[in-house]
């Protein structure tokens, strides 16, 4: 112990002696070292604002061609006044007996299947092809209209002042649109695709796609179908305004977080409300609910967020590109920082949130015995449900309940971005708006393209529609719109698509 003791001496007293010695030039070298630092970081943070200020949006540019983008916005207002919500199936039918009279070259040409949930598969054939085929896919379904809409009513499916109004116009009947209008515009022209082309419109994608997307997966897997790509709905091109600058870029998903459930069943005895007991079934079970909402599964940034970090950081306001581009100082305090975003804490931590509670009675003099709840998790690559399951488990060990896993979903791998499909679809967004970045990401929701994932290495999520403020937003909000030159955009991307796989 007095080793210690003559140790912690001796340090002390080469500590004075050094200060006395050399205190004045230390303090100025240390004054000095920490002011390059800050200006080290905040020079990184106001480059990058700088990145990405030429990504010009496609809104700016020179309009789309004005014939096809006017029939093709007639067509989205028509097709939002079918009411097809997911399992209409009276509406989903008369929306396909719709689209077959709209479109009646594409019609004539491919091979159409309606099949009976509503769902239609296309086959636009290249008999002289030896590449393997590509599917495009959407979805014909949309959610219910719900509530809030002050511009019209949700399947008005409004035309105003160069906007179109509606349930579905972004989800996803627009895609859908985009792409048949593009078809017949290129049948009308003579034009033979180079391979074989697939368009997959499934009729409940809103409620997971287990019988659309699932079914038409089966039947073309039992064909022995492969896919060069499958591309569906996802990313956007993101037109946004901050701090009085405008940024757009394309952001391509490249996978999707996992979709699991989870059930929380709280058990208590039953009785009177006028004898309650100290705990009862609602109480634990709300208690276990907000434990789960304090106690979100811990940040982690993986290699394909960190690319959509690092290509989008311009578009974020100063606070936020301090954090993203000085990560090294600003980890410990990520979470505080980034907690007001939803949609960028969506891609940097698996999400778990309760989404329905089940078991109380109508009468309110009566104790239930038992309640439930089912939580949504979003589990981020890495993440697995039986991890989710016992990190569940451990926060609600103490409390008299049960936590079970209902279902796993699919899983969905990243598609590497040497693809040569995602290097041409690169190329096709160079080659219609050159200033415009291309940006990987990962998509925090899900959609039918997991379905067919076994049939192709290449899977990504990109819808060619401009959102923003002026150009489409609201999905699954009220007054969603999307505006008519947005449309007309995505239309001539997929024309320029089509010629070119």
């Amino acid at each position: 112990m007095s080793k210690i003791h003559d140790l912690w001496a001796s340090f002390q007293i080469f500590s004075s002696n050094f200060t006395a010695s050399y205190g004045s030039l230390f303090n100025w070298v240390l004054a000095v070292v920490v002011l390059a630092v800050l200006i080290f970081i905040l020079a990184r943070a106001g480059l990058a604002g700088r990145k990405g200020l030429r990504g010009a949006s496609p809104m700016a540019g020179e309009p789309p061609h004005p014939v096809l983008t006017q029939r093709a916005a007639e067509s989205l207002s028509t097709a939002i006044r079918y009411p097809t919500v997911t399992g209409n199936q009276s509406a989903l039918r008369d929306f396909q007996r719709y689209l077959c009279r709209r479109y009646p070259r594409v019609m004539a040409v491919m091979d159409c299947a309606c099949l009976p949930d509503g769902s239609m598969l296309l086959r636009w054939k290249a008999p002289q092809s030896q590449l393997d085929p590509v599917m495009l896919c959407a979805h014909l379904d949309v959610v219910p209209g719900g509530e809030g809409w002050t511009v019209c009513k949700p399947f008005d499916g409004l035309r105003l002042e160069g906007r179109i109004y509606g349930r579905g116009a972004v989800d996803c009947k627009g895609v859908v649109i985009a792409m048949l209008e593009a078809a017949e515009s290129l049948i009308a022209e003579g034009h033979n695709p180079k391979r074989e082309l697939f368009f997959a419109f499934g009729a409940d994608e809103e409620t997971g796609g287990h019988v659309g997307a699932q079914q038409m997966a089966r039947i073309l897997e039992r064909q022995g179908m492969k896919f060069d790509l499958v591309l569906d709905e996802g990313g956007t091109i993101q037109d946004t305004q901050r701090e009085g600058r405008r940024y757009a870029a394309a952001v391509v998903c490249m996978g999707e977080k996992r979709q699991c459930n989870y059930r929380i069943t709280a058990v208590c005895p039953s009785g009177h409300t006028s004898q309650p007991r100290r705990t009862t079934a609602l109480g634990v079970l709300s208690e276990a609910l907000c434990r789960v909402e304090s106690a979100q599964p811990r940040i982690r940034v993986i290699p394909l967020v960190r690319k959509y970090l690092d290509g989008a950081v311009a578009s974020f306001p100063f606070g936020k590109r301090l954090a993203l581009t000085n990560r090294f100082i600003f980890r410990l305090v990520r979470r505080r920082i980034f907690r007001k975003d939803p949609e960028l804490m969506a891609l940097l931590r698996t999400t778990v949130v309760p989404v329905c509670m089940d078991g109380s009675f109508e009468a309110a003099n009566m104790l239930p015995a038992s309640t439930t709840a089912t939580l949504n998790a979003r589990l981020l690559p890495g993440d697995t449900p039986q991890k989710i399951l016992e990190e569940l488990q451990g926060l609600l060990a103490d409390l008299p309940l049960e936590v079970e896993l209902v279902s796993e979903g699919e899983e969905s791998f990243i598609t590497s971005e040497k693809q040569p499909l995602y290097r041409q679809l690169r190329e096709v967004l160079q080659e219609r708006y050159p200033q415009l970045p291309c940006i990987p990401s990962l998509m925090s929701s899900s959609g039918d393209a997991r379905h067919y994932s076994n049939m192709s290495d290449c899977v990504l999520r990109f819808s060619p529609l401009v959102t923003g403020e002026e150009a489409g937003c609201g999905g699954h909000a009220a007054d969603e719109f999307l505006s008519e030159q947005s449309l007309g955009v995505a239309v001539e991307f997929y024309r320029h698509l089509m010629r070119k796989l």
